[in-house]
């Protein structure tokens, strides 16, 4: 008999970001091997409802003809609001209706209940939805929260994170099955669920096989890109440093960019005078591989706060897909994964003339550019292929 699933998530086709793809992803592949598979998500809205009245984003037109099994829930709010307070309010919204919803079909059986955090608040409901309908939980962890809301400096209220701590420590030890898209993750989780033993995979971000670069022309004008989230966990100063260097080099920068840094980051452009960063409104993946793959270097940074050493931010999968050497302000996890497969360079945080030195001496040499590239590719291929790594989520619902 084949196995039901059903997703919970807030990001879902059409969302940009890593978190939005996923889930497209691993929607579609479950799918393809037979398991039946519903999301339940909202009406796209970040970072803001408007972006998703563009047509361009609904670029996929098996998912646009989708009408049963994608379930999406209106929300009120019109913009994904910066400020932490109203943040809360936007999520308990979002619990509140995947509530509702769970009651609505609760006589549906579905033998799996996949949730992702962030946000916890949307675990709760899973939680209630594994009682009411008896199924087990498959969490699936992006995030070390609320660790990383702390990291970020964005929310210091002791009291309350001790509280969401330990919330989290029974998030992990309510779930069945545990799915981690970092190795980084592994210990903290660990230590939370003390004595139980709960099976956990690895699977990781990454592209799916129509999206691998295999050719890549290094001939035309030599060009940095940035991609993804400009929130508080990249380090926004450092991009501020890196766009000025570039650009009294005379190096063309691109960057799509979006998240609370967004504007900081153009008005710090535009008061400098800085001419040679182009910075793009947030625009689809495809267009975003293709502008990646147009490039010859890519750069990344994260927070020094030593929970982001845990973190594979999916920029850098993205950049190792494209076969662009990668030149990051990182530690850990995502560092190890360049140094060891020789597919860039790593400096600490703070850097930035070491980093832009590293971008001119490659500019002058197309053979390593080749090289590094050619070396992110062959990982890629090797380790973090959806069309492979989709195989342990099958196995672990097939055999249950």
């Amino acid at each position: 008999m084949s196995k039901k699933v059903l997703i919970m998530t807030q990001n879902f086709y059409p969302v940009i970001g890593s978190a939005g793809n996923r889930m497209k992803n691993i929607f579609q592949l479950l799918n393809q091997h037979k398991i039946e598979t519903v999301v339940l998500t909202t009406e796209p809205a970040y970072p803001n409802k408007n972006l998703y009245k563009d047509p361009k984003f609904w670029d996929d037109e098996e998912l646009n003809k989708e009408k049963q099994k994608i379930i999406r829930v209106p929300i009120k709010t019109n913009k994904f609001s910066n400020h932490i307070i109203n943040r809360l309010f936007f999520y308990l919204e979002i619990m509140v209706r995947f509530l509702l919803v769970l009651w609505r079909i609760r006589k549906e059986k579905y033998d799996f209940i996949y949730v992702s955090t962030p946000p916890i608040f949307i675990v709760f409901s899973a939680f209630i939805g594994k009682r009411i309908m008896k199924s087990k939980l498959i969490l699936e962890v992006r995030d070390l929260w609320p660790d990383s809301l702390v990291g970020v400096k964005a929310f210091d209220y002791p009291f309350i994170i001790n509280i969401f701590r330990l919330l989290e420590t029974k998030m992990y030890r309510i779930a069945d099955y545990i799915v981690i898209n970092s190795l980084g993750f592994t210990n903290h989780i660990k230590k939370k669920l003390k004595n139980k033993e709960t099976t956990m995979i690895y699977l990781p971000n990454g592209p799916r096989e129509n999206e691998i670069i295999e050719t890549k022309d290094y001939n035309g004008e030599f060009k940095v890109v940035y991609t993804g989230n400009l929130g508080l966990a990249q380090d926004i100063d450092r991009l501020k440093q890196i766009a000025t260097i570039l650009d009294q080099n005379h190096i063309r920068f691109e960057v799509i960019g979006y998240g609370m840094k967004t504007e900081d980051f153009i008005s710090y452009l535009n008061k400098n005078n800085i001419k040679t960063v182009q910075v793009y409104q947030p625009t689809t993946r495809k267009k975003s591989l293709e502008l990646i793959k147009n490039s010859n270097i890519a750069i990344a940074f994260l927070n020094n706060d030593e929970i982001f050493s845990t973190v594979l931010p999916g920029k850098i999968i993205d950049y190792m897909t494209c076969k662009t050497p990668v030149i990051a302000g990182i530690k850990g996890v995502a560092a190890d994964l360049i140094e060891k497969n020789n597919a860039g360079y790593v400096f600490k945080e703070n850097d930035v003339a070491k980093m832009v030195e590293q971008i001119l001496d490659l500019k002058n040499d197309k053979d390593k550019q080749l090289q590094l590239g050619d070396n992110g590719l062959r990982i890629i291929k090797e380790e973090y292929l959806w069309e492979k790594n989709i195989n342990k989520l099958v196995d672990l619902i097939r055999n249950y």
